[in-house]
């Protein structure tokens, strides 16, 4: 994507779709930004994270990608770094950068998010129905 350069509106939408899956699955919250920035990637990534979310125990991650500057960021909160380990938070840089490397901006985030539900595995299911407004038992 060049610098400037909007995604379309399906563009989004197919990223929009699968950034919700990632949430019905895991029941963690994730966001995106992609842009350039002047900060430090890990700096920006802290920043933006800490200001997304509600408190230290929100289940939380941030991919933040700058295509101009070739930087990818990928940044968890304390829960959420129980269940995202490093190792698979790598997987994923390596498998976005590869989509990003032949021009394909949207299916390598859309492939990073089903990466990293699927390294996250399932919300516990008494949370899955606390969320539902079930009770559980």
């Amino acid at each position: 994507m060049a610098a400037g350069e909007a995604f379309t509106r399906e563009q989004h939408e197919r990223i929009e779709r699968a950034r919700r899956a990632a949430e019905g699955q895991t029941g963690m919250r994730f966001w995106l930004r992609v842009g350039e920035f002047d900060r430090d990637p890990k700096l920006e990534a802290e920043h933006l994270l800490t200001n997304l979310i509600d408190g230290p125990r929100d289940s939380a991650v941030l991919i933040l990608v700058a295509p101009g500057s070739r930087v990818v960021e990928i940044m968890t909160t304390h829960a959420a770094k129980r269940r995202i380990t490093d190792q698979a938070a790598g997987l994923v840089v390596l498998t976005m950068t590869s989509s990003f490397g032949v021009g394909d901006l949207v299916g390598g985030l859309v492939n990073a998010l089903r990466q990293l539900a699927d390294a996250a595995g399932r919300r516990a299911q008494e949370d899955a129905l606390a969320i539902e407004g079930v009770p559980a038992g």
